[in-house]
């Protein structure tokens, strides 16, 4: 064997050796030595031996300080020649220190993103959204989560390979979630029937932007807009106008949840209150208590009823925590969280199932003792 490999595996050994002391002074020097290791060029060791490196690190890592972790990461996250493990293990760290190896390292893979995206925190997600030639499986699974400021990071990615489908879908979420419109409109290569379709709803200024960028006939997509316009006010001029919108919103198949959390959003509370009850086939007095219940699985099923995507659920549930607040000074912790675990396994068929069980919409009986 050569003597660098004699010398390697003879400061390996003393090292491991540290590792059994639990002195915090003796753990953090451990650290650094092994960091150094690893991240400097000029060492040339094994893969073995920077296994047994990585594997170190990874056992003591919970009493080193997290600033040295912070700078062993930042050190290490371009390098392509260390332990995929070791990078894996960094990129679950706090965000401090995992932020970097996001950021930056060649060596996570797909699963290992999808893993992190599912069970880490809200900055990591956004981290992971931030980073250069993200998948579309990534991608997807982002906005699945269904957090507008990390769908938001996404498409200001414009390296992010964000599927055409997934494109037009958020589009159709930008119509009542603002934030969408600007980051969506100046993506490169945006397909142009979704640039028209947002044209009906987004800004003067993104129209102006549509128009410049897109070729698109502006004075046609302007009087869409304004007979879609006229056609709203028109009905709005009559007796009782919210529901009469309603009703001709409906007959003509265009209420949708686009227009019912917009309303919602303008602070139309009437408006939107009349659109659901309308959806769901009840009076207004009916869907008040669905709305305002105690138990926010009742709003869930109500939802997924209508099988509406979880993103406009979580939105309503929000946007109506203020007006819970003016009905009840005092609201419970479970009124304060969104359910959104369980409306992600909730089906169609069960919420309307448990849409008909008078225990659990008058909130005598959970979701899961229905079952």
């Amino acid at each position: 064997m050569p003597e660098s490999n004699l010398d390697n595996l003879s400061e390996i050994s003393n090292l491991a050796k540290l590792a059994s002391d639990k002195s915090l002074d003796k753990r953090e020097f451990l650290y650094e030595r092994i960091g150094n290791f690893l991240v400097n060029e000029g060492q040339s060791f094994s893969v073995s031996e920077k296994k047994l490196m990585a594997e170190i690190i990874c056992q003591i890592t919970g009493d080193v300080e997290k600033s040295i972790r912070s700078h062993f990461a930042k050190r290490l996250s371009l390098k392509s020649d260390v332990p995929a493990e070791l990078m894996i293990f960094l990129a679950n760290d706090d965000i401090e220190v995992a932020l970097p190896i996001l950021r930056d390292s060649g060596l996570l893979s797909e699963p290992d993103l999808l893993k992190i995206v599912k069970h880490r925190s809200t900055q990591h997600q956004l981290a992971v959204a931030a980073r250069d030639n993200i998948s579309p499986n990534v991608c997807q699974a982002i906005y699945e989560i269904g957090k507008s400021d990390v769908t938001v990071k996404l498409l200001e990615n414009q390296t992010a390979q964000i599927t055409p489908e997934l494109l037009a879908h958020i589009a159709d979420q930008s119509e009542f979630i603002l934030e969408y419109q600007t980051p969506l409109i100046k993506r490169p290569f945006l397909p142009q029937p979704i640039a028209e379709k947002m044209y009906r709803w987004v800004s003067v200024a993104l129209r102006e932007y549509i128009s410049d960028n897109f070729d698109v006939d502006a004075k046609v997509l302007q009087i869409d807009v304004a007979d879609r316009l006229q056609t709203i006010n028109s009905i709005s001029m009559e007796s009782d106008p919210s529901a009469k919108l309603v009703s001709k919103l409906h007959a003509a198949g265009d209420l949708t949840a686009g227009f019912m959390v917009k309303a919602l959003r303008q602070g139309e509370i009437d408006l939107f209150e009349l659109s659901f009850a309308k959806l769901l086939d009840i009076d207004v007095e009916e869907f008040g208590k669905i709305l305002y219940a105690d138990n926010p699985e009742i709003l869930a099923a109500a939802c997924r009823s209508l099988n509406l995507d979880r993103i406009i659920f979580k939105t309503i549930f929000e946007l109506t925590l203020s007006v819970r607040r003016e009905k009840d000074s005092i609201l419970t912790p479970a009124v304060l969280n969104a359910p959104m675990d369980f409306y992600d396994l909730l089906s169609e068929e069960a919420a309307n199932t448990a849409l008909h069980n008078a225990e659990f919409m008058q909130g005598a009986l959970k979701y899961a003792d229905t079952i």
